[in-house]
């Protein structure tokens, strides 16, 4: 308990350090006024289809997805009032265009294993992997779909946030991460952020980066742990069940050379807390992606802005 406490100490005089030198971005207008609407109790559908329709390329990933083959929806969707009446809902529209919304304040490197294309594919990817493990979950620990669709695309933004401050060693990271595939992500950054302008980082890593920006953000405080502890497969705190879901997700996706989970094996931990057996997550997941353009093409649209 004390060494917890020392290193929450040592974590928060960092963080202190790093925002008197650098200056975080912040939240794009399209995330804020979607988060104000998430945390108004009158809010209406029309309200939040109105702030949707006013970025065409968020509209048009909605209504996609609201298309897509993993809803098997058989009418047509003409408008962002169709995806969230007959399809989405309110909740699931909301996250996903909040989530959506916040990658809009980077212009890291499209290239690499951390670049925005490869970024965006395992965000997409993830979102909807553990969207479709939380509803096989049992029902007295199943968390809100549209939450946990959030927690997927948002669980590696520290790697955006470690670009925009960082450049060099980002770089240097992402070339890293390409020629050691084999390594944990957690355990190069260590070698890469105790260098140079980021040495204030060392051990911290994206994980921990990226809850400092939701928190900056004032996001969720699901959103804040699931970055915080996603890398982390001995949580048992507050909302554990959403970083299980991502590091059941991402080592699933290891399997498919997709993201940067260490192997492909799942945590015993993970799967206990979530309460679905191996042979499930893995039969959920091949469905899923049986077919994947839908996704590819989201995660493509995504990466270039």
């Amino acid at each position: 308990m004390q060494q917890a406490s020392e290193q929450l100490t040592l974590a928060g005089e960092i963080r202190r350090r790093i925002e008197q030198v650098y200056e975080l971005p912040p939240m794009p207008e399209m995330a804020r006024r979607v988060l104000q609407l998430r945390n108004n109790p009158d809010a209406s559908i029309s309200d939040l289809a109105g702030i949707v329709e006013l970025d065409p390329s968020l509209a048009a990933q909605v209504v996609r997805y609201a298309a897509s083959p993993f809803y098997a929806f058989r009418g047509k969707i003409n408008s962002i009032h169709d995806a969230i009446t007959r399809v989405l809902g309110f909740d699931m529209v909301m996250n996903m265009a909040l989530g959506l919304a916040t990658g809009k304040s980077f212009q890291n490197p499209c290239d690499g294993p951390l670049g925005l294309h490869a970024f965006w594919r395992h965000a997409v990817y993830s979102a909807t992997l553990v969207q479709a493990l939380a509803k096989r979950m049992p029902p007295a620990s199943r968390p809100q779909p549209g939450v946990v669709y959030l927690a997927g695309l948002l669980h590696n933004f520290g790697f955006l946030l470690l670009g925009h401050l960082f450049p060099p060693e980002f770089k240097l990271l992402n070339k890293l991460v390409a020629a050691h595939p084999e390594s944990p992500v957690t355990a190069l950054e260590k070698c890469v952020l105790g260098m140079g302008q980021a040495q204030n980082l060392l051990e911290m890593g994206h994980a921990q980066i990226g809850s400092w920006l939701m928190q900056t953000w004032q996001m969720p405080e699901e959103i804040i742990i699931t970055l915080r502890e996603h890398h982390n497969p001995a949580y048992t705190g507050d909302y554990a069940v959403f970083p299980h879901l991502i590091m059941v997700a991402d080592h699933v996706l290891k399997g498919r050379e997709i993201g940067d989970a260490p192997d492909a094996s799942l945590p015993p931990l993970s799967l206990e807390m979530i309460g679905l057996e191996e042979d499930a997550v893995f039969e959920i997941a091949e469905h899923l992606f049986e077919d994947c353009t839908s996704l590819d093409m989201m995660a493509r649209q995504l990466a270039t802005g």
